[in-house]
C-alpha cells in the first residue's frame, strides 16, 4: 500500500488595496477555487481576518488586507 502525505501551509501576505478593488474581487483574484460559495467564503475570511479594519464595509484604495491562504 502507498502512502501520501499532504501538507499544506498558511501564506500570510499583505495586499494593498487599488482603485476599483473590490472585496469579491479581491477574493476571485485570490481564492483557489472557482466555485462561487468557496470564493463567498474566502471573502466573508478576508472580512473576518480585516474587521478591524474594513467592518461591514467594502474597501477602499490604499487599505493594507491581511490575506490568508493555503498553499
Amino acid at each position: 500500500m502507498k502512502q501520501f502525505i499532504l501538507m499544506l501551509a498558511v501564506v500570510a501576505m499583505q495586499y494593498t488595496v487599488n482603485s476599483g478593488d473590490t472585496l469579491q474581487s479581491i477574493a476571485e483574484q485570490y481564492c483557489q477555487g472557482d466555485d462561487p460559495r468557496q470564493v463567498a467564503e474566502f471573502r466573508e475570511g478576508i472580512r473576518e481576518l480585516n474587521y478591524d479594519v474594513i467592518g461591514e464595509s467594502d474597501v477602499w484604495e490604499g487599505v493594507v488586507l491581511e490575506i490568508n491562504r493555503w498553499m
